[in-house]
C-alpha cells in the first residue's frame, strides 16, 4: 500500500490497515522510528493488570552488573553521536 504525506506533515492510514489494528477515530498512537522504519502503534492504556503484568514479566529478567551498566551506557553514548553526526 502506498500513502502520501500532505504539505502539514499528515497522513492517511489506509482503512484496511486501520481495521487490522483495529484502530477508530480518536484513538492515540505512539509513533516512534527506528532501524530505518517508521513504527505506529496504537497506545495501550497503563491499566494496574497492565503494570503487574509489566512488573512479572520483568522479574524473569537477568541483574545487570556494574560492568552491564557501564557497556549500556557506552552504547547509548556511541549511538547518540552517531545519531547527532548524521543529523549535521
Amino acid at each position: 500500500m502506498t500513502a502520501t504525506i500532505s504539505s502539514k506533515g499528515q497522513l492517511v492510514i489506509p482503512e484496511a490497515l486501520r481495521e487490522q489494528a483495529r484502530l477508530k477515530q480518536g484513538d492515540q498512537v505512539d509513533i516512534g522510528f527506528a532501524d530505518g522504519l517508521i513504527v505506529i502503534r496504537k497506545r495501550q492504556p497503563l491499566t494496574p493488570a497492565r503494570v503487574r503484568s509489566l512488573l512479572s514479566a520483568g522479574r524473569n529478567h537477568p541483574t545487570l552488573t556494574s560492568a552491564d551498566e557501564t557497556r549500556l551506557d557506552q552504547q547509548v553514548h556511541e549511538a547518540r553521536a552517531v545519531r547527532r553526526r548524521s543529523q549535521k
